[in-house]
């Protein structure tokens, strides 16, 4: 097959996940070609932070609710940032198309800006790759990140059928700690268990390939969706959803209850 991998990194984690996937499509006969996107202006770390301050209200708010979560992730604007001009500005000669990116809260704001204007994208297959800071979380990581990716791909016609998310054990505004004490909570497992060099690495780098080769599943089908469900911690963590979390307390105080009478 035909491949363009489309990245934008910043700190180089992205970029470093872009080649071990190149080599591992390589490695099987495919033919890959890259599209590095770039902002027209440096990216640095607090202007990000001003252009997403609007989303920390709702961030707060999704913790609670999980309806609102729902709502918020098909409804809020991505603000977008100008992006040098594309070496691929057309799609439409490649057989499948993958995106990398870090997770910036959200869908990045040059990504917005990427898909927005790319051509040739109706009735492509897409494969999204990420590096951010914490383990696969449902709620802060993978819905954050994959469903924006997914709602916008599907209005241009194309359809997400193969996901990754891998730590880089790095957060630029130094808050790893707080991703370092959830992996403990949610997967009983320090964070170095999901980095880009880790066993579960290797092996989900090949399950993306190998799914995004296929192009078969719907992104809620793909393993890469399930895994942020999966570890011996409490599951309501898997949301970050503090009222999911409660009810589970709940049910198995409940249960607990009902056992000793």
């Amino acid at each position: 097959m035909n491949i363009l991998i489309a990245y934008y990194s910043r700190s180089g984690h992205t970029a470093e996940l872009t080649l071990l996937i190149a080599e591992a499509l390589v490695s099987e006969g495919h033919t890959v070609d890259f599209e590095k996107i770039e902002p027209v202006e440096v990216d640095k770390r607090w202007p990000i932070l001003w252009r997403t301050q609007w989303y920390w209200g709702a961030l707060a708010l999704g913790i609670v609710s999980n309806k609102y979560q729902q709502y918020f992730l098909e409804n809020y604007k991505i603000p977008e940032v100008d992006i040098k001009p594309l070496v691929h500005p057309d799609v439409s000669k490649y057989d499948r198309i993958c995106i990398g990116s870090p997770k910036q809260t959200i869908v990045p704001c040059v990504i917005e800006r990427y898909l927005r204007q790319l051509e040739g994208l109706k009735d492509k297959k897409v494969g999204y790759f990420a590096t951010w800071a914490g383990p696969p979380l449902k709620h802060f990581e993978v819905e954050h990140l994959f469903r924006p990716a997914a709602d916008r791909l599907e209005r241009r016609g194309a359809k997400l059928v193969s996901i990754l998310g891998l730590s880089s054990i790095y957060h630029e505004y130094c808050i790893m700690f707080i991703f370092r004490f959830f992996s403990r909570l949610r997967f009983s497992l320090p964070i170095e268990e999901f980095s880009v060099y880790s066993e579960y690495g290797k092996k989900n780098k090949k399950l993306f390939c190998d799914e995004l080769i296929r192009g078969e599943l719907d992104i809620k089908e793909s393993k890469g969706w399930k895994r942020s469900f999966d570890g011996p911690g409490i599951p309501g963590v898997a949301t970050a959803s503090a009222m999911t979390t409660l009810q589970f307390v709940r049910r198995l105080f409940v249960r607990y209850g009902k056992n000793k009478t």
